[in-house]
C-alpha cells in the first residue's frame, strides 16, 4: 500500500497500525505526534488505528529551543 509521509510516497504491507508503522521506520515514539489526513491520532490509538492506501501522514518530532 502507498502512503505519503510528510510529502513523501512511501511504500507499506497492508494491515499496518500507526504503532507498527513508526516500528518498522525504526522511529521511538518518545517526542512525536501523528496526523492522518490533517486529523491528529492520540497516542492511545496508534495500535488501534490502522494506516489505509493514499493516507497522508504528518510526523512531528518535537525539540527544544530557548
Amino acid at each position: 500500500m502507498q502512503v505519503y509521509i510528510n510529502n513523501e510516497l512511501q511504500e507499506f504491507d497492508a494491515d499496518l497500525s500507526v504503532e507498527k508503522m513508526l516500528a518498522s521506520m525504526q522511529i521511538k515514539p518518545n517526542g512525536i505526534a501523528i496526523a492522518i489526513n490533517n486529523t491528529i491520532v492520540s497516542k492511545s490509538k496508534w495500535d488501534g488505528h490502522f494506516i489505509k492506501e493514499n493516507d497522508k501522514i504528518t510526523i512531528i518530532k518535537a525539540t527544544q529551543g530557548g
